[in-house]
């Protein structure tokens, strides 16, 4: 089985939500022109011209524009899903409103294409832990909107994942028996601390949480030792390392060594496959031939690529 732990919903909604989002964040659109003018489908110098530099009416014009032009029915993106050989995906949402102003993906997206195919899309909601009402939030998406688990990006919410006031969320994800999905990695927001992402704060919160399933998004990188030993430590700890290339994980010098290391031993039940589709430059199937030619023993990469996700996500029962 093939589980995506971690991709995009392609509906216009959510196009422009993300856009949105990467938008408020100072620098970030002009950092990332390359990358985040193939994600657009237009050239870096169009990008450039019409979302860097320019005024706010004329930067969420374009991007009502690109979200319309975008957009997908769900249908389609079951097909791409199909074609690339894909059994069920985890599509998510970010609430990042208190920091940055930006409305959130409405949750009710998200619950339409669980609705429209309960086998093969799941759903983690995005929460802003500086909201009072998160975790009523939370509760109405998981019991009401038929929803999965918590998706957080602490670097956007400018806490520490261990803070105090993400623990009604994380109350309620283990009252509901749901995981929550974290950003731990680097940041490329310039005015947003990098230390936001580190690991360490999951050891931290895992020690004090035993029951509290927690996803360490993005894997950990470039602190992956770090990420290695907290999932070590913590039954309750997985690493999904979305939104990098797989192919890197077997390359010296790259930081991954750790992972593949004791991935293929020591934590074997601990890697999540996610793919952060569509923002890396290849399509779902080169990333999932990335995937199968890591040098792991056979079991576990039936483990990597589906068996550990569908255990967390109770899929196996």
């Amino acid at each position: 089985m093939i589980i995506d732990i971690c991709s995009f919903l392609p509906v216009a909604e959510s196009y422009r939500a993300r856009l949105s989002g990467w938008a408020s964040i100072p620098g970030y659109l002009k950092m990332f022109a390359k990358g985040l003018s193939a994600f657009c489908g237009v050239p870096e110098e169009e990008f450039r011209r019409r979302a860097v530099g320019t005024t706010r009416e004329e930067i969420h014009g374009f991007i009502d524009e690109i979200s319309a032009r975008l957009g997908r029915p769900i249908d389609e993106f079951i097909a791409h899903l199909d074609a690339a050989g894909y059994d069920k995906a985890v599509v998510f949402s970010i609430d990042q409103e208190s920091t940055t102003g930006v409305t959130p993906l409405d949750p009710n997206v998200l619950a339409r294409a669980v609705d429209s195919y309960p086998e093969r899309i799941l759903a983690f909601q995005g929460v802003d832990p500086n909201k009072d009402d998160a975790a009523n939030t939370l509760e109405v998406g998981i019991r009401e909107l038929g929803l999965h688990g918590a998706f957080l990006v602490p670097f956007l919410h400018r806490l520490p994942a261990d803070t105090p006031e993400y623990r009604p969320i994380y109350q309620k994800c283990v009252e509901l028996d749901v995981p929550v999905w974290i950003h731990t990695s680097v940041n490329w927001a310039p005015a947003h601390p990098m230390e936001l992402g580190r690991p360490l704060a999951l050891d931290r919160l895992c020690g004090e949480m035993p029951d509290l399933k927690v996803i360490a998004g993005h894997g950990g990188w470039p602190w992956v030792p770090e990420m290695v030993a907290a999932a070590w430590r913590h039954p309750n700890l997985y690493i999904d390392p979305s939104g990098h290339r797989w192919k890197y994980f077997a390359t010296p010098h790259s930081g991954w060594e750790m992972l593949l290391h004791f991935g293929n031993s020591t934590i074997q039940d601990k890697i999540l496959f996610g793919t952060d589709w569509p923002l890396l430059p290849v399509s779902l199937g080169e990333i999932l031939e990335e995937a199968r030619n890591l040098p792991l023993k056979p079991a576990v990469m039936e483990k990597w690529l589906g068996g550990n996700a569908a255990r967390l996500l109770g899929l196996d029962e």
